[in-house]
């Protein structure tokens, strides 16, 4: 995208696109609601939502809006975390909130910290004032506007067949999982859009030219100018600070604003540098090439910007080429250590409860072989050499033993 115009034509099928609305919703949906005087954002998170209270630990006066977007709020949440990402849940917001208040980290440093709760949080204030979910919210005032008719925060808007999947692949053995593993209940408000090349490219031309379809110039330019500070390095981006969705970085001797995202094999890259208004999408579905997407923006850049790209290409790629070979070289489970079904292995077979409200945990028998379902997700049940058994899942592998009516699995503990 160059000047605020897409160089790129042409629907490609809709791509899971894991970190998104944490630029979308965190900033620009909440500074939309700003606008139309539904919300503050300096305003403390107890105006919004008083039931929300930390057990009476953390002072909820002091943790505003804008806190909740821009990580500096310190509040983490291990089971809202994988509940909202990876493994659902069924009682709403309410379970959400119950998670928060019984089950949390705190840091009261006030430091840029990432995590997923703040964005999630933001979005049930949002609800809790307008009555509508973020998902709805996103409709109404972002997708609408910018006529991205081939995006939704539903998994159900789509025909499966046509989202692009995640692949987890290695040299020796090939495809070991093809797979989409998102439903409606994780798409979550801190990384959960399915969209089309098309469709993201108005939304970043929205950004560059800062067009008032959805917000006015002062909005649009507190949403690119960092509010917390940060110092670190991904890539060959040089973080500095963060927005109230953005990454402020650094490339080269160019200030590029960028959000990156992943799900299993998917890796997603959106950026773009202001003062040049140009902008680059990139994406890739091979859990080896993780930093392609990357790698293949920079290319982009350095052509636009007339440097010597080729030449900044080969030094680039030296990290893609060691990360790459790193991922094609992990060992997982084949055929072989499958957990065959017979009489004997049947004795794990059941449904399994935690008291701390984890999702149950489901063995099955189903053919030859058992399934291992945790919410969701499920896998195929592989024995571990050195005991116990493992499921890969897709967005990520699970170690577990059991022992009579008892499941372990980290430091989880279930009964049948």
């Amino acid at each position: 995208m160059k000047s605020g115009q897409s160089i790129c034509h042409g629907q490609f099928h809709p791509a899971k696109v894991g970190q998104f609305t944490r630029l979308i919703h965190t900033g620009t949906l909440l500074k939309i609601l700003e606008e139309k005087n539904f919300m503050d954002l300096g305003k403390p998170l107890n105006a919004y939502l008083s039931e929300l209270d930390f057990s009476d630990s953390i002072d909820t006066k002091s943790i505003t809006i804008k806190s909740l977007l821009n990580h500096t709020h310190g509040t983490f949440s291990t089971p809202m975390t994988w509940k909202t990402a990876f493994l659902g849940y069924k009682d709403g917001n309410k379970e959400l909130i119950h998670d928060l208040n019984t089950d949390f980290l705190f840091d009261p440093s006030g430091r840029y910290r990432y995590s997923n709760v703040g964005p999630i949080v933001a979005g049930i204030a949002a609800e809790k004032v307008t009555g509508k979910t973020w998902k709805v919210l996103m409709e109404d005032h972002i997708f609408s506007p910018l006529k991205m008719e081939n995006t939704s925060a539903n998994v159900s808007d789509f025909a499966f067949e046509d989202i692009r999947p995640s692949l987890t692949v290695t040299k020796e053995m090939g495809i070991i999982e093809k797979g989409f593993y998102k439903s409606d209940i994780t798409m979550h408000a801190s990384g959960g859009i399915i969209s089309t090349i098309d469709d993201l490219s108005k939304w970043l031309a929205a950004n560059i030219n800062q067009d008032n379809v959805l917000l006015n110039k002062d909005s649009w330019g507190e949403l690119h100018t960092s509010t917390a500070t940060q110092d670190k390095k991904y890539f060959t981006y040089q973080r500095s600070g963060y927005s109230l969705g953005w990454d402020i970085a650094e490339y080269g001797n160019d200030r590029i604003l960028t959000r990156f995202g992943g799900l299993a094999g998917i890796s997603f890259h959106i950026s773009f540098m202001p003062d040049k208004k140009v902008g680059v999408i990139a994406f890739s579905n091979d859990n080896r090439a993780y930093l392609l997407p990357h790698l293949m923006a920079n290319y982009a850049y350095n052509l636009i910007n007339e440097q010597h790209a080729d030449s900044i290409l080969k030094i680039e790629k030296t990290s893609f080429d060691n990360s790459f070979k790193s991922e094609d070289d992990i060992q997982y489970p084949n055929d072989s250590q499958m957990l065959s079904a017979n009489s004997t292995n049947d004795s794990i077979i059941g449904t399994y409860h935690n008291e701390q409200n984890w999702p149950d945990i489901e063995i099955y028998r189903e053919k030859d072989h058992y399934i291992f379902n945790w919410g969701i997700l499920k896998g195929k049940i592989f024995r571990n050499d050195g005991g116990g058994y493992s499921s890969n899942l897709g967005v990520f592998s699970r170690t577990f033993q059991v022992n009579k009516d008892s499941l372990y699995t980290g430091s989880l503990i279930y009964k049948r």
